[in-house]
């Protein structure tokens, strides 16, 4: 364990940004399954509304849990959903080049594609969205 307050404090922000994340694949899985499952919406769309609502749904936990960030703003929400979507682009193109290129099996793949897009995600994050 990292000794300092500074390191301590972002030791806790990423543990809890990981959680809030697991929290947004149960909202990402739930609604796809409902919009898809359920109500038979074509896959793309229901898949788009799934991710949009996790990342609504992790833009307020993390506002509120994870950098306590004091009142919600349009635009500190707006950077969240841009820093979220480009995480988005980073993990399928990893997914990709990990399978085609390295030839991993496609779930190992994903596991280590989801890490990367996550570091992506808490460090622009913490120095572009809740920036001080």
């Amino acid at each position: 364990m990292i000794g300092t307050t500074a390191q301590r404090l972002i030791q806790v922000r990423f543990l809890r940004f990981c959680v809030v994340g697991l929290s947004g694949v149960v909202v990402n899985y739930a609604l796809l399954f409902t919009l898809h499952g359920l109500l038979r919406l074509p896959l793309l769309i229901a898949s788009a509304i799934a991710v949009q609502t996790a990342i609504v749904n992790n833009y307020l936990w993390n506002h509120w849990w994870t950098w306590a960030a004091g009142p919600l703003t349009l635009g500190r929400g707006l950077k969240f959903n841009f820093v979220s979507l480009g995480g988005l682009v980073i993990s399928v193109a990893a997914l990709n080049l990990l399978v085609s290129w390295l030839s991993l099996h496609y779930l190992i793949a994903n596991l280590v594609a989801i890490g990367i897009a996550m570091i992506w995600n808490f460090a622009v994050n913490s120095a572009w969205t809740f920036q001080n």
